[in-house]
């Protein structure tokens, strides 16, 4: 069956982006450490020390530490930079004990702790340098990122000082979330990137740049636009990254940032173009191939093997007819868009191997696109199913969408 994925966010909530000490451990030994009632035991990710909640099973704790080895690597990378001191992120098994963990590792106040818990999957607080993650939250996605995101604040401190003033919200939540899209086998979310945000200029939905710039206006853009946002910042920041070229444009943008240049002089110098003509190009070039109503697929899914799909475009909240054929499994279903025109799903375990149809339809208007999937249960016939047939296309007779 078909899966819609509600937003998974890593929640940043940094009023200020000032370099502040980063708490650490001195060495990485390995030991249990009990914090909140919760007993952690310590695994050395090269060099990042990762607190392990004792409820989390080994192999899931070897699996994440494996990830964090890379996502380190990964950041660090980009950035051209160090950690300046070994970070240290505590994992839990539960989002009760996520709240537990960050009163008692942060200071928040329980109320304050119990809102974070419930609206992120991980958080970084730059008052103390520390990362704190809900397992439970994050377990089902593949790959891991949201500790990507928040390893990418991280060292963002040190990349930005002593002029982390000169970094606007949508350039710090930008880069974070690109990293995510970025990340080996998340196309699906390098996907939903790139079309979703061109959905919001297709829906006049796009938010200008300028409502992006302090860390308080960002944090206030909540519900539907609160996801959106870190699509469009994300995008934004990729192109940003294609024109200023080069092997490493992220380090060589905050070399020029830490420097005292703001992003826009940045911008010129390192590329040769006006930052105004940036912004202003911004919507053409978020839409550029990916006009719509559309539908795009991609290999992989938020579960592993298979194929997503994102349709995009789409009027605000419109009802559209999605059906799925294959020799071996059909599925027909409406499906409501979000307010920015666009819906996600994917074809998953079960679904079988093979070639499907998929095809969206409104109105007078239909488009239908041919993936091979790979991966999901074996292909059983089922005598009373209806058989689809992949190569029929149900959208000759009918205006067409420009199938990408």
């Amino acid at each position: 069956m078909t899966r819609f994925s509600w937003p998974v966010l890593a929640l940043s909530l940094i009023l200020t982006l000032a370099p502040a000490p980063i708490a650490h451990a001195a060495d990485c030994t390995s030991g249990a450490r009990i914090l909140a009632g919760i007993t952690f035991e310590r695994l050395c990710a090269n060099v990042v020390d990762v607190l392990i909640d004792a409820q989390i099973e080994p192999g899931d704790a070897a699996a994440l530490r494996a990830q964090v080895v890379d996502d380190a690597a990964a950041v660090q990378a980009e950035f051209g930079l160090d950690f300046p001191s070994r970070p240290v992120i505590h994992v839990v098994a539960t989002t009760a004990r996520y709240a537990a963990a960050l009163h008692v590792l942060f200071g928040y106040p329980d109320v304050t702790a119990r809102w974070v818990a419930d609206n992120s999957v991980a958080f970084f607080e730059p008052a103390t340098g520390g990362i704190a993650v809900d397992w439970d939250a994050i377990r089902d996605r593949r790959p891991i990122t949201a500790i990507r995101h928040e390893l990418t604040h991280l060292i963002t401190l040190s990349a930005c000082a002593p002029r982390c003033d000169l970094v606007p919200a949508w350039l710090n939540e930008g880069q974070a979330h690109f990293a995510e899209a970025a990340a080996p086998g998340a196309a699906w979310r390098a996907l939903r990137m790139r079309y979703e945000a061109a959905s919001l200029v297709t829906t006049g939905t796009f938010m200008p740049l300028t409502v992006l710039v302090t860390q308080q206006s960002w944090n206030a853009i909540t519900s539907w636009q609160g996801y959106y946002k870190y699509q469009e910042a994300a995008r934004v920041t990729e192109l940003l990254r294609d024109d200023v070229g080069g092997e490493r444009p992220i380090a060589t943008l905050y070399q020029r940032l830490r420097g005292g240049e703001n992003v826009a002089r940045a911008y010129r110098a390192l590329s040769g173009k006006d930052f105004a003509e940036f912004v202003s190009a911004l919507p053409a070039r978020l839409q550029e191939g990916a006009d719509g109503p559309g539908i795009e697929t991609v290999g992989g899914t938020p579960e592993g093997p298979g194929t997503s799909f994102v349709l995009y475009g789409f009027a605000p909240e419109s009802e559209v007819t999605l059906s799925i054929d294959g020799r071996f499994y059909t599925s027909h279903q409406v499906v409501t868009v979000s307010p920015e025109g666009s819906w996600f799903g994917w074809l998953g375990d079960a679904a079988p191997s093979g070639v499907y149809r998929l095809t969206t339809a409104t109105g007078a208007w239909c488009a239908s696109v041919v993936v091979a999937k790979r991966g999901g249960r074996r292909a059983i016939l089922d005598p009373d199913a209806v058989i689809g047939d992949p190569a029929r296309d149900p959208c000759a007779p009918r205006p067409r969408f420009r199938p990408n």
